[in-house]
């Protein structure tokens, strides 16, 4: 990943670019219309400003305001490109961004269901099965709240895991002003705890209190360790990569390093936020969880970018080969503009099932809302 610097300076040289060329492409302008503009450009800082300084309900009318304005230029943009080798009216540009931008919108309130049956001869004689909830990239502040920790109660509710996992942003802003956050997930209980491992975002928001928030909330945080369940599953987390940029990781950022003296006699469940998998680790864990994708978000944008970054072909369940297995979840919520196209998101249940023979595991996404 880019150092946070560079990034922040590359993504307002593009966002600039895409308010340049609406500017150009309207037929009227004035003094109000570049203002507007230029007020929209600067919209992120608005953003992270309102997220310290204003209560969380205004901070969220400024922060969805403009992050749903910023979704709705990129399609504006894209589409009016398009459209200009057949029309160069403005206006069905406009409208057709608008109703991409409320279907996008739209996307986001619909979660998936995965289901993972995973057969394994590791499970002990007096346990069938057990089962883990995969929750990742839920993004809390100023956008991201209650309706996304209320997709989760229901998943727990429903489908009664033994354990949950989240695999990182699960922050995303200011949570010191944001206590009700933390007690509705501390509210969730399974039989075997909730761990969770840092994201980029928890760096990027400040980890002591990323981390300090996520404690609080009832979760036990691994970053470069591994922790026993029941004696047959070894759960292991790394910090993410970006801890680099702020000098902050724990632990070693190689899997190889944690893995590699690890009993292979039991099941070793392996989080890493962002789903890069060295070639030397594999077959050092069963089943590696991951997040960080959210799919690509815009199909098919986002499924070229998840080729050349991660050389994915889609999030989802793929044999590593080795009996290594890697699950990519598409997230609950968004980092960036609350919209999503073609990309829905997702919380997994992952079922580990007593096996005898060879049987490999089986992905299905479940009809049944939430």
């Amino acid at each position: 990943m880019l150092p946070p610097l560079i990034f922040i300076a590359l993504f307002f040289s593009v966002y600039f670019l895409l308010h340049f060329y609406l500017y150009l492409r309207l037929p009227k302008k004035n003094f109000l219309i570049s203002f507007f503009l230029f007020i929209a450009f600067l919209s992120p800082i608005f953003i992270r400003l309102s997220d310290h300084y204003f209560p969380p309900n205004l901070s969220f009318v400024i922060s969805f305001a403009s992050l749903f304005w910023m979704g709705f230029l990129f399609y504006l943009v894209i589409v009016d490109i398009l459209l200009r080798l057949f029309t160069k009216r403005l206006f069905i540009s406009f409208l057709i961004a608008f109703l991409l931008s409320l279907y996008s919108y739209y996307e986001t309130l619909k979660p998936e269901i995965i289901f993972i049956e995973f057969p394994t001869k590791k499970l002990p004689e007096k346990i069938n099965s057990f089962r883990i909830l995969h929750i990742s990239d839920l993004h809390l502040g100023p956008v991201m709240g209650l309706d996304k920790i209320e997709w989760v109660k229901r998943a727990v509710s429903k489908y009664k895991p033994h354990l949950i996992v989240s695999t990182g942003d699960l922050v995303d802003g200011n949570m010191e002003n944001r206590e009700y956050l933390k007690l509705a997930l501390k509210e969730i209980k399974v039989p075997f705890g909730k761990f969770a491992i840092p994201g980029n975002h928890e760096y990027y928001r400040g980890i002591e209190k990323a981390l300090f928030f996520t404690e609080e909330a009832g979760f036990k945080v691994l970053r470069g360790e591994c922790h026993e369940i029941e004696k047959f599953l070894l759960l292991c987390g790394l910090d993410d990569d970006d801890c680099r940029h702020f000098k902050k990781c724990k632990g070693p950022l190689e899997e190889e390093k944690l893995l590699a003296n690890l009993s292979k006699d039991k099941f070793i469940l392996f989080l890493k936020h962002k789903p890069r998998v060295s070639e030397s680790s594999i077959g050092l864990f069963d089943l590696m969880l991951s997040g960080h994708t959210h799919g690509g978000l815009y199909y098919p944008f986002g499924k070229w970018l998840l080729k050349i970054f991660f050389k994915l072909e889609y999030p989802g369940f793929h044999s590593l080969g080795k009996g290594s297995y890697l699950f990519v979840s598409k997230g609950i919520g968004t980092g960036g503009p609350p919209m999503r196209f073609l990309s829905p998101p997702d919380l997994a249940i992952i079922e580990l099932k007593a096996d005898t023979g060879a049987s490999p595991p089986v992905l299905r996404v479940l009809s049944d809302p939430l």
